[in-house]
């Protein structure tokens, strides 16, 4: 049995969280002084195998554990949650590698380095192609990017850091002024045997004792002649290090309605809890609910009062909106801004404005030949946001109200954000990549299922969800072709075409 790994989390989905994390043996280290009072756990001035906060957008946590413990934490969060989202870089950050010079990246000018099945990138130049050389990770991977190298090694610990030079530093976060002169007193001790490696004092050497310091730099050491050994035993690219790996964990609005399932089952919760908190009513929230916890009678009106507020800030008609598509990979893209033309019980219209629509609806370049194309100022589109869907719906229009096509985002769950402040509201959805295409000239289509196989690989959703969204894609498919139209699996190649709205 795998020993319990210590986990610290803060923010707003802390309860919950800690909740999850207990049933599912993590042991939950300095806990707030909220989470302690309703768990009834001691606070324990450990250090974290993971660290757990919120992400700056409040629509998820960061997460940081070695790959192992992040795997661990990913498959409890999607049993217990379902649909979370999954960010790691392919390699993590601090990792040493034995790379191998694959010559100079045209883009960046910098030069590219195998480190065995994913490239890198190196600021230092001149070196010459099919060199080995030793490289550390210093920035992740996510998105598009390719990882960036250093050649400037350290090995880090969880109360120090072995530097490539010959000094003793401190965490800026220390503060205190004789814990500082302790700290760098040990160091200066310690590094008279440290061969040529400096230490930097991590904020958790304030909670250790002398000894237990000593003992880390000695395994720091070791673990430091154990890559150099590697890296001249080894022939090919290959990880002789592993570091700790930053997840980005984002939570849709079915998972942000999990978490107030889970959180309800601890103490007096509202419905829409987490999403009312990631759009920035903390405060108000929280006010709620300790009433709530005192007058339980009094929730329907406390509820009233609440929705009343928040309302205020919700977008009316000829309000400006905007719809952020939120990508797999964790890129935030703004579509052409919006204007809400109505609102019904059920949906928000929003007209948007193009130059012309021809590139949205695959009409131009993939049907040159078989459709006139007129580029017309004025285009524009209507889209359909109802709060919960998994698709959201764009009918698009020439400039002379003459509809040209309809194309069916797939996506979780439609969130509307009210206002703050001279920001607008604002729609928001994770696009689940594969979509629908039905221009008024031309064939019914699937688009982008590559990307959503892509997805899958790359460890974002699960297949469960990729099935799922493919479901929802086909139903889209035949809405709008009808029953009789001809059908690919979805196990059989679509067409790769691909676009942002």
């Amino acid at each position: 049995m795998l020993p319990m790994s210590k986990v610290r989390i803060r923010g707003i989905y802390s309860q919950s969280l800690t909740q999850i994390m207990l049933q599912n043996h993590f042991d939950v280290v300095q806990p707030s002084p909220e989470v302690a009072r309703r768990f009834g756990l001691p606070f324990r001035d450990e250090i974290p195998d993971v660290d757990m906060w919120d992400r700056s957008d409040l629509q998820g946590v960061v997460a940081i554990a070695y790959e192992s413990v992040l795997s661990r934490l990913t498959d409890v969060f999607r049993r217990r949650l379902g649909n979370v989202i999954t960010r790691t870089p392919r390699v993590a950050k601090g990792s040493i590698y034995k790379g191998t010079v694959l010559g100079t990246d045209e883009k960046t000018g910098q030069t590219k380095v195998d480190l065995g099945g994913i490239a890198g990138l190196l600021p230092e130049k001149g070196l010459k192609q099919g060199t080995y050389i030793m490289v550390q990770v210093r920035a992740h991977d996510y998105g598009r990017k390719s990882p960036v190298l250093s050649s400037s090694i350290t090995i880090p610990g969880k109360a120090a850091v072995l530097l490539p030079e010959p000094v003793v530093r401190l965490s800026a976060k220390i503060k205190d002024k004789e814990m500082r002169n302790h700290l760098l007193g040990l160091g200066e001790r310690i590094r008279q045997s440290s061969e040529n490696w400096g230490i930097l004092w991590r904020t958790s050497a304030e909670r250790l004792a002398e000894d237990e310091l000593r003992n880390e730099i000695d395994d720091l050491l070791d673990t430091a002649q154990q890559v150099q050994s590697k890296f001249d035993k080894t022939s090919t690219p290959d990880l002789l290090f592993e570091g700790t790996s930053n997840a980005d964990i984002e939570f849709p609005s079915e998972v942000k309605e999990a978490l107030d399932v889970t959180r309800a089952k601890i103490t007096p919760t509202i419905k829409l809890h987490h999403f009312y908190k990631s759009a920035g009513y903390a405060a108000i929230v929280e006010l709620a609910e300790t009433i709530i916890e005192e007058r339980p009678n009094e929730r329907a009106y406390i509820m009233s009062k609440l929705e009343k507020i928040i309302n205020k800030d919700m977008p009316k008609v000829d309000d400006p909106i905007n719809i952020e598509h939120v990508k797999l990979d964790g890129r935030n893209i703004v579509l052409s801004k919006g204007r809400v033309i109505a609102i019904t019980a059920q949906e928000l219209l929003i007209r948007r404005q193009f130059r012309y629509t021809g590139r949205k609806l695959k009409l131009a370049p993939d049907f040159t030949e078989d459709v006139e194309m007129e580029e017309y100022e004025g285009d524009f589109a209507i889209t359909h946001a109802i709060p919960g869907s998994t698709t959201l719906v764009t009918e698009y229009f020439s400039h002379d109200e003459h509809p040209r096509g309809t194309y069916v985002n797939v996506n979780t769950g439609v969130e509307i954000y009210p206002g703050s402040g001279n920001s607008p509201s604002r729609i928001r959805y994770i696009d689940l990549e594969i979509d629908v295409v039905s221009p008024t000239q031309g064939e019914t289509r699937i688009i982008d299922q590559h990307l959503l196989k892509r997805a899958v690989q790359r460890g974002f959703i699960t297949k469960e969800l990729a099935d799922v969204a493919r479901l929802k894609a086909k139903a889209a498919y035949f809405s709008l072709a009808g029953e009789g139209a001809d059908w690919k699996t979805p196990d059989e190649d679509l067409p790769e075409t691909s676009s942002i709205d």
